[in-house]
């Protein structure tokens, strides 16, 4: 059972010593799994606050942020926060700057990372510091923070720092810009209030959600501008960001086939279209196959049954599948209302996808649960 720690503060309310060991217990409850790596590798890693902990950056993404630099590059981390993206990049064998607003928070990053000799940790406003500073990085990394007492922000005018108006001195001091933004950004909007011709976007989540969108701007892109999806412990895909949907051929799914649902963050960076495979509809982001494809960017469901989305077999339907997960794909009602609909408990191993076919006609296709399919790596 968890501890109630909203419970021992008011218990050991002003004994300063007893809270902050209530604080490193439940940052450590919360970052348990998030940051497995960080705390196996710093066992005595302290937090110095709990909204810090649940808005820092997860190991498995930190690691995916490192991937993008190359070992001894300059980096400066201009919104250091918990350290744990300064934390990667040191181990990557770069030399970090960490800049870090919070001064009781710079000052518990300093000693958390104070074994890594090419880490320095400066307490300031970034973007002041950088106005007067005279060095040049090879790569900025930059997460301005999206949440605040109003609510969360999705432009970066609402965010802090304001890198819409600060982008011009951070280009000059560097060669590549990477700025982590909220998975719910809209990338044209996005670019068009940065004021840039374009950028390459990485794309990064998991089987089950998109985590976040990176923005690689760089000063000269020799290449077309490009979208990489990122999903952890999988193989990313990539398109180049003026690439129309290439695919053509559509198909209506039958009983043994293969059904193909894009990882998020191939939803996310592509709308769902991924090149050279049948298509169940040019709006249905679905896709058919004969055999499993350990190449495609997706989880991956063998079809138990396809019905049509009639009266009878909506009638039918909950006597044969009581209980069962429900997805809603280019459908005239929601997940939810599907589910009412059918008159069925969401839940177990099998799932439903209510989609329209490339004739315009709704069905329901049934399949098992996803199919574990060896790291593509």
């Amino acid at each position: 059972m968890s501890e109630d720690f909203n419970r021992l503060r008011l218990k050991y309310h002003g004994d300063a010593e007893k809270l902050h060991d209530i604080l490193q217990r439940e940052c450590r409850h919360k970052c348990d799994k998030k940051l497995a790596y960080t705390l196996k590798e710093l066992p005595l890693f302290v937090f110095p606050s709990v909204a810090l902990a649940e808005m820092s950056t997860s190991d498995e993404v930190a690691e995916v942020h490192s991937s993008m630099v190359k070992p001894g590059e300059r980096i400066l981390d201009m919104t250091a926060g918990l350290g744990i993206d300064s934390l990667h990049f040191a181990m990557k064998g770069c030399n970090v700057t960490s800049i870090e607003l919070d001064e009781n928070a710079a000052e518990v990053l300093r000693n958390n990372l104070s074994s890594y000799k090419n880490v320095q940790v400066i307490h300031g406003d970034s973007v002041e510091w950088l106005k007067e500073s005279r060095q040049h990085f090879d790569t900025i990394f930059i997460d301005p923070a999206r949440r605040d007492s109003s609510g969360r922000h999705f432009l970066f005018s609402q965010c802090s720092p304001d890198i819409s108006k600060s982008l011009p001195d951070m280009i000059a001091h560097c060669d590549r810009i990477l700025v982590k933004a909220s998975p719910m950004i809209d990338l044209k909007s996005a670019i068009r209030e940065l004021g840039i011709d374009g950028c390459n976007v990485i794309v990064i989540g998991n089987s089950r959600e998109c985590k976040e969108v990176v923005l690689d701007i760089r000063k000269d892109i020799s290449d077309k501008p490009g979208i990489e999806c990122i999903t952890i412990g999988r193989k990313s895909y990539s398109r180049c960001n003026t690439d129309p949907d290439t695919c053509n051929n559509y198909r209506i799914p039958i009983t043994g086939n293969i059904l193909m649902q894009p990882f998020p963050a191939v939803m996310k960076g592509t709308g769902g279209n991924v090149d050279g495979y049948d298509k169940l509809h040019p709006f249905t982001h679905l896709y058919v196959a004969d055999n499993l494809d350990v190449s495609f960017p997706g989880q991956q469901y063998i079809i138990k049954d396809v019905l049509p989305f009639n009266k009878e077999n909506i009638r039918k339907f909950k006597n044969a599948y009581p209980k069962i997960n429900v997805v809603a794909r280019n459908f005239p009602l929601t997940a939810p209302e599907l589910a009412k609909k059918l008159k069925v408990q969401e839940g177990g191993d099998t799932m439903v996808f209510g989609a329209t076919v490339y004739d315009g006609s709704r069905v329901l296709v049934i399949t098992g649960g996803p199919i574990s399919l060896p790291d593509s790596h």
